[in-house]
């Protein structure tokens, strides 16, 4: 299984202005981070439809822009940590992927500077995400597929 994670313009995908700037895929081993336009739309959705399983961090985040940008679902969803995290602990702001990440990897944060541009007034509203050097955005949207992956696999122990 691998884990994929983008990085939007909008919160949610419903506005004529939204957009996925962003995606990342990590088997854990390596992981991939690439601006979403040209060839990389093409690959993404070959990804998309393929049979390999699909990790996630909040599924329906994924899920609903995939439908919006590509026309279709997800193929072959495997694990959604957010939903596991709910599983395991169910109490309140503890089951994001950062959260997540540091009680169970040790892994400190790495979003505090870029999290102030992916906020905006309303969940439609465009954030400042294309004012983050592309460098620091690719890498922030490669950590959050390899700590995803990392995370599934210690829950999926515990669960499964």
């Amino acid at each position: 299984a691998v884990a994929f994670d983008y990085e939007t313009n909008c919160l949610k995908p419903d506005s004529d202005i939204a957009k996925i700037v962003s995606c990342s895929i990590s088997d854990g081993k390596r992981t991939i981070a690439y601006p979403m336009y040209g060839s990389a739309m093409n690959a993404t959705d070959e990804f998309l439809k393929s049979n390999v399983p699909k990790i996630c961090a909040n599924l329906k985040f994924e899920e609903r822009w995939t439908r919006k940008i590509f026309g279709h679902g997800v193929k072959n969803w495997d694990f959604d940590t957010m939903l596991a995290a709910h599983l395991l602990d169910n109490k309140h702001g503890v089951c994001g992927l950062k959260y997540q990440a540091f009680i169970r990897l040790g892994q400190e944060s790495y979003n505090d500077h870029i999290e102030p541009f992916l906020k905006a007034d309303g969940s439609n509203e465009e954030n400042r995400i294309k004012e983050i050097p592309i460098r620091e955005l690719l890498i922030y949207n490669g950590m959050d597929s390899l700590l995803e992956w990392k995370l599934a696999k210690i829950q999926k122990k515990e669960i499964l």
